[in-house]
Parts: C-alpha cells; sequence; structure tokens
C-alpha cells in the first residue's frame, strides 16, 4: 500500500472512463500512488481489487453525486494523502510532483479554484437547471445565508479534490448528508458541490492554475498573465479539467472546443480510446500489495 490514493466516485455506466482515467494517470502522470473507486450499494464493478484497485462501496443504497460525499469517510484514513478526480478529467503532468506542491497548503483541503462566480450564484444554477428555481422557495435561501453567512464568496469546485484524511474533521460525511438533506429543496439535481462550499468552506483552499485548471484556461493563448486571476503566463497544470459537453471520450470535430491537448499533442477522444485499451496491460491481474 502506497501513502497516498486517487479516488474516484464513479456508477457502473462510468467504468470506461474510470478505467481510461487510471491508466492516463499511469501513462501521463507517472502516479506511483493507489487507486480506489468509490461506488454505491446499487453499483457492480467488475473484480478490480484484483488488479491491485481497492473498491469502496459506500452505504449509499443508490448512487448520486452524494455518494462522493465518502471520500471523508474513515475509510481514507489508511492514506496520508487523497486525490479525488471527476472522471471528465485528462492528466498532462507529473502528478507525484502536483501533489507534492498542493500539499504544501495542508492542513487545508483543496479544491479547485478555477471557477468564478459566488456560492449561492451556484445554488441558484443548479437548481433552476434541476428544479422548480430560486423564486419557488426563497425561505431557503434566506435560511441558508443566516446558517452561513459567507454563500457570497467564490465558489470553489469540486472536480478535483486534494487534502490529507487525518486533518478531516470526525463527523464530516454526517454534516454533508445532513446539510444536504436540509436543503434538497433547492438542490434537486444533488450536486455534492455546492454543499460542500456551505458545510467545509473555513477549511478549503484553492488549488491554483500551476497544478489544475479548466482545459481552456491552459490553451496557448491563454497562458498569459492575469492580474485578476492570479496567473503569471507561465503555469503548467498536471491536471485539466473538461466538464460535460468537452468530456474528453466525447467525439468532437477538430473546431470544436477541447478537441485537442496541446502539451501532450494529442486529440483527446484518441487519447481516451488509446488509455481505455492499455487498461488490462496497465492494470494486470494481480494480488492487492505484491
Amino acid at each position: 500500500m502506497s501513502d497516498s490514493v486517487i479516488a474516484i466516485v464513479a456508477n457502473d455506466a462510468y467504468l470506461p472512463q474510470v478505467k481510461s482515467l487510471m491508466v492516463n494517470c499511469r501513462r501521463h502522470g507517472n502516479w506511483q500512488g493507489d487507486f480506489c473507486l468509490v461506488s454505491a450499494q446499487d453499483c457492480n464493478p467488475p473484480d478490480l481489487e484484483s488488479r491491485g484497485i481497492y473498491v469502496m462501496q459506500a452505504p449509499d443504497a443508490t448512487w448520486s453525486m452524494f455518494t462522493k460525499f465518502h471520500i471523508f469517510s474513515d475509510y481514507f484514513k489508511e492514506w496520508k494523502r487523497v486525490l479525488c478526480l471527476d472522471c471528465d478529467i485528462l492528466i498532462q503532468g507529473d502528478l507525484n510532483e502536483a501533489c507534492d506542491g498542493m500539499a504544501e497548503k495542508f492542513p487545508a483541503i483543496l479544491f479547485d479554484g478555477s471557477s468564478d462566480g459566488s456560492i449561492v450564484h451556484n445554488w441558484k444554477h443548479f437548481d433552476a437547471l434541476y428544479g422548480d428555481g430560486p423564486e419557488a422557495h426563497p425561505e431557503l435561501y434566506d435560511k441558508m445565508r443566516e446558517q452561513f453567512p459567507h454563500i457570497d464568496k467564490q465558489i470553489l469546485t469540486a472536480d478535483v479534490i486534494f487534502f490529507s484524511p487525518e486533518t478531516v474533521p470526525s463527523g464530516t460525511v454526517a454534516a454533508l448528508q445532513s446539510t444536504a438533506e436540509e436543503f434538497l429543496g433547492a438542490n434537486r439535481g444533488r450536486i455534492d458541490q455546492p454543499v460542500y462550499n456551505l458545510v467545509l468552506y473555513d477549511k478549503m483552499a484553492p488549488i491554483t492554475k500551476d497544478f489544475c485548471t479548466w482545459f481552456a484556461f491552459d490553451d496557448p493563448g491563454n497562458r498569459v498573465p492575469n492580474e485578476a486571476k492570479g496567473w503569471r503566463g507561465d503555469e503548467a497544470p498536471a491536471i485539466l479539467h473538461y466538464w460535460n459537453m468537452y468530456a474528453p471520450w466525447l467525439d468532437k470535430t477538430p473546431d470544436a472546443g477541447a478537441y485537442f491537448n496541446h502539451r501532450l499533442n494529442r486529440v483527446c477522444r484518441e487519447l481516451y480510446l488509446e488509455n481505455l485499451a492499455a487498461f488490462e496491460e496497465t492494470f494486470p491481474v494481480t494480488n492487492k500489495g505484491e
């Protein structure tokens, strides 16, 4: 067992993306640590453990984005460092060096800091997207503001989370779950990100562009100084977040966003498929710990 682990939270439908990302971490991120798939009770992942991959089946009866809360459970205290990645991530640099650099901010819990907008705006965005919209329940937002007066501060996004389990307060999973339930009327999509920003904000710190960023911010034309965002212009992030319609596995035309990764000099979908095809070779059947 390593002292560091990459945790990926997914259901059965995203197992191909999980496998491709794990190979991407090994091949292009030179990752020397462990891997763990986190799923719910209604998921039936294949026998990944025989390939040296840890599997945590959370107690949730059915999978949702709230299943990700369990990365803060005692299960992960077996490791000193946890890097949690969404499936729509592409690794383009050394992850070991990136983790060493990010760990300088411990004991903070690090979240991707490349997004704009406030926490309350994030809540209202998902409320309108998946529910009745914020106008349908203003009392929930009044209650939220009373309990969490920091909701006008900048949102930190949950596509990449990095932390030391020993510094996670006891009861964090329960606090996230109870807060999610309390404000579920404004979060029918069961999005985990806005909940972290309520419960954990005083313990959170942003991951800078030196280590992680939104894919478009690393395009050659955006590798420039930007005082407002705190960019020097010479950052070389190892981790890129793509999201939704820009996901690396999607087939795109050359003129579409996120078609090409410039640092790896590869078409994103071709790289995804190549990594997926190399999963069994990269993770041969063995006994965990050998």
